[in-house]
């Protein structure tokens, strides 16, 4: 297998245990066996193009030709847009960890009544529910959370609660009012220029 067969076949090694599949999983996807998967991933068989192209779209992955002189821009596109971002499980874990902060809102209003307060950190944690959130967007979320737990029956609870929703609301503006995601050209086009 050549060298540069090789780093793509490791790549796909990488995506599929990154995604938690075996290579039977992987088999069941593609079409392919599970000893065809094997030994490509043992470097043993060189994949054809068609069987590179199953696997990687069985990964979510798609193979793209990129004018060489576009590669970094590329790169730092793909690499900015993958950072810091929520896996499927850790999406998860978000999702439950705003549903604990939801009943425990809705566990003080039913203790010490409804307050504004109480009412922007319901609605905060409603939108985060479908917001794009990152790790450290997420661990603001979990410690406004565990500090609500912590202060919910002390005599300061009135300031904490009033600093939580606080937080919690600069979030939400943050995530809404931040510019979209979509990426933007690194370099500009130049049907001028040939030299790639």
């Amino acid at each position: 297998m050549s060298y540069d067969t090789e780093e793509l076949v490791h790549e796909l090694h990488r995506q599929r245990t990154k995604a938690g599949l075996s290579q039977r999983a992987l088999a069941d996807r593609t079409g392919l066996t599970q000893g065809h998967i094997s030994q490509v991933e043992a470097g043993r068989l060189e994949p054809g193009m068609s069987s590179f192209l199953r696997i990687a779209r069985a990964l979510d992955l798609e193979v793209v030709l990129v004018p060489k002189k576009f590669l970094p821009a590329v790169e730092g596109i793909v690499r900015r847009t993958s950072e810091d971002r929520l896996s499927p499980e850790e999406g998860k874990a978000a999702l439950h960890e705003i549903a604990r902060g939801e009943r425990l809102v809705i566990k003080l209003k039913h203790l010490y009544g409804s307050s504004a307060d109480l009412d922007r950190i319901a609605d905060s944690l409603r939108y985060f529910k479908h917001a794009p959130l990152r790790q450290a967007d997420l661990k603001i979320v979990t410690e406004a959370i565990n500090k609500l737990r912590r202060h919910q029956t002390s005599p300061q609870s009135k300031n904490i609660v009033a600093a939580i929703s606080k937080d919690l609301r600069q979030l939400r503006n943050r995530l809404v009012h931040s510019p979209s995601e979509a990426p933007r050209p690194a370099y500009a086009i130049d049907d001028e220029d040939d030299d790639a």
